[in-house]
């Protein structure tokens, strides 16, 4: 009971540490495609050395035999954080992660799809509930939307179905760990990224400030790398379901962070919408066979 306990406390800690990224990055004056690079170089550097610190190693065999499927994981990782990190910059935290939270909609459409698992009536309810909470985030029904809000709606709702793709992907690996999984996929990310970035123009970009370089070095190191490694850890050892419920602990904070520490408009809506596209995410992901759970 004493490792199960400590084992919650860790990844109570992890949704709490991740749940400020999207305030984090409000001090990050960077294009998102240097601020993905960044997070994801200076996070496999940080999980190298905690590993080594370990006296562990990458299992270089299960890599080999997943590296296509690492790949194209990589890819999409690549596209899920430039499109969560677009978000925040045209919309409010709050809304950006709430729409990016559309994510276990987009995985159960796409399993029934890909997976051919059965779509019940309780998932349709479930995308059609987390659909309307979307609408009532973006502020559409109350003041229409304006061009860098929309942006910021598509882009937070991009992120998440990339994310989701991720997931799925993640399925068609085998006999890897999901250390080594993140170690290779933020090595394949910060490969992708250099010259994506330098493509676009993204270093010319770049405004060096001495907060900006702080706050990206905290969100790879800390977030990424040593937060990585702990989530890892918990996640092992908690059963799925207890890892569904806390992991809600994220986007409750960042909506909240968004409110009363960057003073971003929260209104009624987004109060409503937060609580029908984050219910129905988890009567999604926690609810079914109950003999399994």
């Amino acid at each position: 009971m004493g490792e199960i306990n400590k084992s919650r406390l860790q990844l109570i800690f992890t949704m709490l540490l991740f749940g400020t990224i999207g305030t984090l990055t409000r001090y990050i004056n960077m294009p998102s495609s240097i601020i993905c690079l960044g997070r994801a170089f200076f996070g496999v550097i940080t999980i190298l050395i905690l590993l080594g610190a370990r006296k562990e190693k990458p299992d270089t065999a299960a890599i080999r035999r997943n590296i296509w499927w690492l790949l194209l994981s990589s890819i999409l990782m690549c596209c899920n954080w430039i499109c969560q990190f677009e978000a925040y910059k045209y919309t409010t935290i709050a809304t950006g992660t709430l729409c990016y939270y559309m994510q276990p909609v987009f995985y159960i459409l796409a399993g029934a799809v890909v997976l051919k698992e059965r779509l019940t009536l309780k998932k349709l309810c479930c995308v059609a509930v987390a659909f309307c909470g979307m609408v009532l985030v973006s502020g559409v029904l109350q003041t229409g939307l304006h061009i860098s809000e929309l942006k910021g709606v598509i882009f937070g709702v991009s992120g998440g179905f990339f994310y989701a793709m991720v997931v799925l992907i993640n399925k068609y690996m085998k006999d890897i760990s999901p250390v080594n999984t993140t170690i290779m996929q933020l090595a394949l990310v910060s490969v992708i990224m250099m010259p994506y970035s330098a493509a676009t123009g993204a270093f010319g970009e770049v405004s060096i400030t001495a907060t900006g370089i702080i706050c990206l070095l905290i969100l790879g190191v800390l977030h990424t790398g040593i937060g990585y490694i702990i989530y890892f850890d918990a996640v092992n050892k908690l059963p799925t379901q207890t890892v569904g419920i806390l992991s809600y602990i994220d986007p409750v904070e960042a909506v909240m962070l968004s409110a009363f520490f960057l003073k971003e408009p929260v209104n009624i809506y987004t109060i409503a919408g937060a609580v029908m596209i984050l219910g129905a995410a988890a009567v999604s992901e926690l609810t079914g066979d109950k003999k399994a759970a």
